[in-house]
């Protein structure tokens, strides 16, 4: 196991020195599977020297832990965490994460937020198999427990607040809107074919509505209650009243509707689509009225209020297209010299506007006539990034499992954290008219499809 170890160490990052912080796992009898999770996640913090110490408790306690277990632990330099013990209220109160294979009954469980390592079969019958996918889940835990301690210790600009779940999807999640009127967030869960509404006040899952396609967009028109969703699998954009959810119409554009922006001062809806092309809809004859081609596919796209103006990423014509909002008339185009530009910003207050390549993964600003102004590292796999105003700061979600937080400097963007979230959670909402970021984050080693709901410190 010494391979695994090393596999673990290298992706973890370096954690402050200090109290040990108490990771629980627990199973049905506490003397399997908690007992193997335990034992290798501690050879692998030990390995590191990072400051986490994981116990084993069991649900239904057996008193022994199979000769099987403690076989497989020891051909790989381990031994079984503790002796086995009952889970009790105090274990949930005093752990710092609690991770289980079963679900633990309300009455054990408490308030604690428990993430769930569903489908890993148990270890006395395949131990190798079980082994295998409980160090794979490790690998996942171990860098964001270790980012969350360097965070908590350097005073995170950005707190989590709670998790929202989301029912039982899988696959991909994209993009989110909101509904400030009835504090109701739009989840387009593209792998599920279904958008989530959430109830943020209530902090609950209030109805999945089903039957779409591939959605990636969606977006709520206020002057007609409408709903709009966005189908990448047959190029629909769909429309329902936003109280019941109730079908009220569909426009097609072809191909591919993706990102969706409001336009509420022009009360029109704007959708990027196809090969090249954005569509502008008319809220009230909800049909297209305009098609504005481009020279590849779009993806994100930021209205400049002021001007009227319409910022276009092309991440496969690496470039940035910038359209005259009332005549459609493309006014200019930024050639840019790196790739995977998909997520863009508009700084207002200082007139910029703000991207990230993938490859590299680099934020960049530029001025709003395409001249470059700075450019700062980043996390990999971006699908958004905002800017909070309030604060000076800007919010880069990443799929590769961090939201980085940026300080404005003047002409300079200083990386001031790197919080952890969970593999695949590139896609996120930051509203400040409630002062929230809000994290879509995919079912997997993390738990189940959830929204993390951060609040910005102070």
């Amino acid at each position: 196991m010494a391979a695994v170890f090393a596999i673990l160490t290298v992706s973890a990052a370096s954690a402050p020195a200090g109290e040990p912080k108490t990771i629980v796992f627990v199973c049905q009898h506490g003397v399997v599977n908690s007992q193997m999770a335990a034992a290798y996640f501690n050879g692998a913090a030990q390995e590191r020297g990072l400051p986490f110490r994981a116990i084993s408790r069991g649900i239904d306690l057996y008193r022994s832990v199979p000769v099987r277990v403690q076989d497989g632990l020891a051909l790989d330099g381990l031994e079984a965490a503790n002796t086995p013990q009952q889970l009790t209220a105090d274990d949930m109160i005093a752990a710092d994460r609690v991770v289980a294979f079963d679900q633990i009954p309300p009455e054990q469980r408490g308030r604690a937020d428990v993430t769930y390592w569903s489908g890993i079969p148990l270890g006395i019958d395949d131990y190798e198999a079980t082994r295998d996918q409980i160090v794979q889940r490790i690998e996942a835990l171990v860098p964001m427990l270790a980012a969350a301690a360097e965070s908590a210790g350097d005073k995170a600009p950005l707190q989590l607040e709670t998790k929202i779940p989301l029912g039982d999807i899988n696959g991909r999640i994209d993009h989110l809107a909101v509904d400030l009127k009835r504090q109701r967030l739009f989840v387009a869960e593209l792998g599920n074919d279904s958008v989530g509404v959430v109830d943020l006040a209530a902090h609950r899952l209030l109805r999945t509505i089903t039957g779409l396609s591939e959605p990636q967009g969606v977006g709520y028109e206020p002057s007609t209650d409408t709903l709009y969703v966005a189908n990448a699998g047959d190029g629909s954009v769909r429309l329902y009243e936003a109280n019941e959810y109730k079908a009220t119409g569909r426009i097609e554009l072809g191909s591919d509707a993706d990102n969706i922006r409001v336009d509420a001062a022009g009360k029109r809806v704007i959708v990027g689509f196809g090969s090249g092309g954005l569509a502008v809809l008319d809220p009230l004859t909800r049909s297209k009225v305009q098609s504005v081609p481009l020279k590849a596919h779009p993806e994100s796209f930021q209205i400049d209020p002021e001007t009227g103006r319409i910022f276009v990423n092309l991440p496969d014509a690496r470039a940035v297209a910038v359209v005259d909002g009332a005549s459609g008339k493309q006014l200019a185009n930024w050639p840019l010299d790196k790739g995977g530009n998909f997520a863009m910003a508009i700084d207002r207050d200082r007139d910029r506007v703000l991207l990230v390549y993938r490859s590299p993964s680099e934020l960049a600003a530029f001025s709003t006539d395409g001249k470059a102004v700075a450019i700062a590292e980043t996390c990999g796999d971006v699908d958004d990034l905002f800017v909070d105003a309030k604060r000076g700061r800007i919010y880069v979600s990443c799929g590769g499992g961090y939201v980085d937080v940026f300080e404005i400097d003047g002409a300079a963007y200083r990386r001031i954290a790197r919080l952890p979230t969970a593999t695949g959670a590139r896609t996120s909402l930051f509203v400040p008219e409630m002062d929230r970021l809000l994290v879509a984050v995919r079912a997997g080693a993390a738990g189940p499809a959830a929204i993390w709901v951060f609040k910005p410190m102070p």
